[in-house]
């Protein structure tokens, strides 16, 4: 697991879930401007995944293995799953969609935390 990689998810993820939601905000929040941010960080969560499981096979041991697994399954669905339901230009699919990925950089720190 790459340490920069997580770092760059961690702060695109809060910073577009800060963008996202000062959008809903205002009432200008549009999926069509969102998703390719969320097409990007599943790219690169994708990544980490892959990098992730290479590590293991390679003989590294996370702490917490199950925790680790758990958070790194997570951390793959979060995205796809939330952006089924916010494909509407409305205030509230702005919010879940700011909600989830300030979430998932919570998930890649933890991510982090498991795997050291």
């Amino acid at each position: 697991m790459i340490d920069g990689l997580a770092l760059a998810i961690t702060l695109t993820c809060a910073a577009a879930g800060i963008a996202v939601l000062a959008a809903a905000a205002l009432d200008r929040y549009r999926w069509r401007a969102a998703w390719p941010t969320v097409a990007i960080l599943e790219a690169a969560l994708l990544l980490q995944a892959l990098l992730d499981l290479v590590g293991q096979l390679g003989g590294h041991r996370p702490a917490e293995p199950v925790t680790h697994l758990a958070y790194l399954v997570v951390s793959l669905a979060a995205l796809p799953v939330t952006a089924t339901q916010v494909a509407k230009n409305d205030r509230w699919s702005g919010v879940l969609l700011a909600v989830a990925l300030i979430v998932l950089a919570v998930i890649v720190v933890r991510l982090q935390t498991t795997w050291r």
